[in-house]
Order: structure tokens, then C-alpha cells, then sequence
């Protein structure tokens, strides 16, 4: 599998990863001192993992993927999606994951989701 289509999986994984609330995923999908920057503010890997436990946002639909490949370690996946709200109602963002090869194994080191307004 070339790396554009391994960090197009690995999106298609973290979402899925996402629906079923499974942090444990994210423990081997995260780099260590990963972030993730939400308009809730900024989260480390440890607070990733425990927020994907928890499934506050599950993504209802995803379009617009672009997967670029930077140099032979650092890839960019960026797509837009509709997340449904606890309690109701959805919110559309852009997102942009950061991916840097470990020992041969892609790792997520930045997350990144921009909402969009209403108009």
C-alpha cells in the first residue's frame, strides 16, 4: 500500500474509531505529544484518548478528503465533515490531521477543526 493510502485508511479508521467511542485506537494512533486543537480548546493525547471514550462528536457525513503526502515521513489528511451534536443538531468543520512515520508506522500528531458558520 502506497502512503497515500495508508493515511487515507488511517482517517477512515479514526472515524470509525470515533463511532464506536474506542479510545484504545487512539493509544497506538496518536504520536506521543500529539495535540488536538477544537474549539474547545487544546488536548494532549491522554485527553484525546479519554474524550474518544467518551464520544461527544460522532461524524455523520465526511467529504472533500484530500490526502497529501509531504515528504516520505510527514503526510496532511484534510476533509470536511458534519458532526452530531450531544443533544441535538449537527456542526460542519474543516479538519486537518498532521501524520508523521514512526518507525515505519504513520502516527497522528495534530488534529485540527475549524467550524464553519451557518452562512
Amino acid at each position: 500500500m502506497n502512503a497515500h493510502d495508508e493515511l487515507l485508511a488511517l482517517k477512515e479508521a479514526a472515524l470509525a474509531a470515533s463511532a464506536r467511542r474506542d479510545g484504545e485506537f487512539y493509544r497506538g494512533y496518536l504520536a506521543d505529544g500529539a495535540r488536538a486543537i477544537t474549539p474547545a480548546g487544546v488536548a494532549t493525547r491522554a485527553q484525546v484518548i479519554d474524550a474518544a471514550r467518551v464520544g461527544d462528536f460522532r461524524s455523520v457525513t465526511v467529504t472533500d478528503t484530500r490526502v497529501d503526502v509531504l515528504c516520505d515521513d510527514v503526510g496532511l489528511v484534510t476533509y470536511r465533515a458534519t458532526f452530531a451534536r450531544p443533544g441535538g443538531g449537527t456542526v460542519d468543520v474543516l479538519t486537518t490531521t498532521v501524520y508523521r512515520r514512526e518507525a515505519g508506522a504513520w502516527k497522528g500528531v495534530l488534529y485540527q477543526q475549524t467550524p464553519l458558520s451557518a452562512g
